[in-house]
């Protein structure tokens, strides 16, 4: 993963936000604005996880769908939970929540590893039916 993209991530945002808070780097106001905008984000990933259908031929997709759901929901519960906890003042409890946070995040990232894995595998099929014979012969033969 990219260090941009890990920087994207949305437990290195709550971490960002956390760690910012701590150092007084934001006041509480754009601390919990932060964390506004963050839920925002997590409501539109949300709506999208729940039109998602797994593939018939995936049995564990649905497992990794639900596992998905949990993954964003612990994350939404973090940041509702660390807008009553001001990380300047309670450096502990700001800890123990982005660490359930990381718990969630685990979940996400697994659902996105296996996504990509099948994409792999649905692309290497592809090339190697494209590299068979009997693939091009099929247009000639109609």
């Amino acid at each position: 993963m990219t260090k941009e993209l890990k920087q994207r991530n949305p437990l290195s945002l709550i971490k960002g936000v956390v760690s910012a808070r701590h150092r007084n780097e934001i006041e509480m106001a754009g601390y919990i604005q932060a964390l506004g905008v963050l839920e925002k984000h997590f409501f539109v990933y949300e709506q999208r996880l729940r039109v998602m259908d797994a593939p018939q031929i995936f049995p564990d997709g649905e497992v990794l769908l639900d596992a998905a759901q949990q993954g964003l929901s612990q994350l939404q519960e973090t940041v509702e939970a660390l807008k009553s906890v001001d990380p300047k003042e309670n450096p502990q409890e700001a800890v123990a929540l982005v660490k359930g946070a990381e718990e969630g995040y685990r979940l996400l990232v697994q659902l996105q590893d296996v996504n990509a894995e099948k994409q792999r595998e649905f692309e290497e099929a592809y090339h190697q039916l494209e590299e068979e014979e009997d693939f091009e012969n099929l247009f000639e033969d109609g």
